[in-house]
């Protein structure tokens, strides 16, 4: 009797073979652990605000860093050209300060505003490898009374920084105060950030501040609000 060929592949054609048991127990704990660190984190940090340590600068360059919060979502965001000038808010070793100063050359300037000299003195490192001029540093707290004038930037903006501030609030008006009318701020937040704030939180601390909300970027795990200063 002739068997007819259906084409229908075996069961063991189709079916992977299943990882090993060790694997999926080493997977499993590397994930768990991970989330119990991000949680005591943010129990602590809830309490506790500091900035990051300056010695943490080589993790913040890591290169995956920009896949996961790539640059051009705060380029674009803010539309940065040629000459415009550009506050950023808590630089660190400088791991976007860079790629914003080349897409405001030739003629613009990046005013990046951290508190530890030591996070300042590697971004200086990186401007000396690069042969990059546009950027001066400026050692202040951001809560504070940060020393430039009034209206001097164009655009402003902040990645996973606010949240470690222990007052939010007054760090978004100092970047209103420097902003000119109609320039814009955007934030950029990653959840795995231990400080990561959701983002009506990010919008009632922009709104308190005298920001108002013009567009949003990304979704609930990774997002890039944009706010602009009006006319008073």
């Amino acid at each position: 009797m002739m068997i007819l060929q259906t084409g229908l592949a075996e069961p063991m054609d189709i079916l992977h073979p299943l990882l090993p048991l060790w694997f999926e127990i080493i997977v499993l704990f590397f994930v768990c652990w991970i989330l119990f660190v991000v949680v005591v984190l943010r129990i602590v940090r809830h309490w506790w605000k500091f900035p990051a340590p300056a010695f943490f600068g080589a993790l913040f360059s890591a290169p995956h860093r920009k896949h996961i919060q790539p640059p051009s979502m705060i380029i674009d965001g803010l539309g940065l050209k040629s000459g415009m000038k550009v506050v950023e808010l808590g630089c660190g070793p400088g791991t976007y300060t860079l790629d914003v100063a080349k897409a405001v050359l030739p003629d613009g300037v990046v005013y990046a505003v951290d508190i530890q000299e030591g996070m300042l003195n590697q971004l200086r490192k990186k401007m000396e490898r690069q042969g990059i001029a546009n950027i001066t540093p400026v050692l202040a707290d951001a809560k504070g009374d940060i020393p430039l004038e009034d209206g001097i930037a164009d655009a402003a903006y902040a990645v996973t920084v606010i949240g470690e501030i222990s007052d939010p609030v007054s760090a978004l008006k100092q970047v209103c105060r420097l902003l000119k009318v109609g320039g814009l701020y955007a934030q950029s937040e990653l959840v795995i950030d231990p400080d990561f704030p959701l983002r009506r939180t990010t919008m009632r601390w922009a709104q308190e501040a005298g920001l108002t909300f013009r567009k949003g970027l990304g979704g609930a795990l990774r997002y890039v609000l944009v706010f602009e200063k009006k006319a008073a």
